[in-house]
């Protein structure tokens, strides 16, 4: 026999509007009594019909997420799949679907998000990149439609979600330098991205304070996250500066192409990265950006940003995710 909503209102002791209205995600709801039908809702193994509620409440149940440009950094990247893992578990909390919206190009991208945002496909937008003058933002902050970027934004007016990057990158550098190291090198993403600018200020902070000497022949940027990337700027960095004895990458993916180019040149340099999963690398310590909670934030941001265009409130979030060195 089908469960009905009256069968998940008897379990929860609540009414068949009260469930009705949790399965809205209404902010008048209280949050025990939405946890309280969502486990009646789990317990008979009832799902609601996201179609006929769209059609009544004018809203979705989804949620879009717009990648950066189609390549190899999002599919080798092992961020994304960590970010969008935590933005999956908690959008199934709250009985929401995802589409994604990618492209080969900017032009392509600004497609998919325009159908998105004019055909109201989805209720919200997240960002899972964060770059200077993007018009993809640009245009749907035009629109006043509901979104969030994850990581940084020059304006105060764009709600975000990120690690403080700054710090991050202060606390990396000062990890070496504790250690005794004098001669850090840096090797960053693409100079456009808020993240590897954000940690390269973060690192000549730690060095300016320490009174350790800024060096442009100990820094690079790569155009992208890749290890090939990482292999050849390693080259390229100690060729010029044999000195170094320190490494600092913005990624792990470039991480590896690093250790791997030391280890064929049987050199004992210490590494530190970023990333939220253990990298399998010969590292001397990561940072962990706590990956699964940027995503579960992430959501939870967005659908609050949504309850808000609802009640016509306007409240601009910016959340941070702290991040924790983790010794190897």
């Amino acid at each position: 026999m089908r469960v009905t909503i009256k069968d998940v209102a008897k379990v929860a002791g609540v009414s068949p509007s009260t469930v009705t209205r949790v399965v809205q995600n209404k902010s008048s709801i209280s949050e025990e009594t939405k946890k309280r039908v969502r486990k009646a809702m789990k317990e008979l193994n009832y799902h609601p019909n996201l179609n006929a509620r769209s059609l009544v409440s004018s809203y979705t149940q989804v949620i879009g997420l717009v990648l950066p440009d189609d390549s190899d950094i999002f599919y080798q990247n092992p961020f994304f799949p960590s970010v969008f893992r935590g933005i999956a578990q908690a959008a199934a909390e709250h009985h929401y679907a995802i589409q994604i919206a990618t492209g080969k190009n900017e032009e392509e991208r600004m497609e998919a998000i325009s159908q998105m945002v004019m055909g109201k496909r989805v209720d919200g937008l997240i960002f899972l990149y964060a770059q200077e003058d993007d018009p993809l933002v640009q245009m749907v902050s035009e629109e006043q439609f509901p979104f969030l970027i994850l990581g940084k934004s020059l304006s105060p007016f764009i709600p975000l979600v990120d690690n403080d990057n700054i710090q991050a990158g202060f606390d990396a550098a000062t990890y070496f330098i504790q250690k005794g190291c004098q001669h850090i090198a840096f090797l960053g993403g693409n100079k456009k991205l808020f993240v590897t600018q954000d940690r390269y200020q973060g690192y000549q902070e730690a060095l300016l304070e320490h009174n350790l000497s800024l060096d442009s022949h100990r820094v690079a940027f790569a155009s992208e996250f890749l290890e090939d990337k990482g292999y050849q700027f390693t080259k390229r960095l100690l060729k010029h500066n044999p000195a170094i004895d320190a490494i600092i990458t913005t990624d792990a993916l470039l991480a590896e192409g690093v250790c791997k180019f030391l280890e064929k040149a049987q050199l004992d340099i210490p590494v530190l990265t970023f990333s939220s999963l253990r990298p399998k690398l010969n590292l001397a310590a990561h940072i962990d950006i706590n990956t699964l909670e940027l995503g579960q934030t992430s959501f939870n941001t967005i659908l609050q940003i949504i309850n808000d265009a609802k009640n016509n409130r306007q409240i601009c979030y910016r959340q941070l995710i702290p991040h924790q060195i983790i010794e190897h």
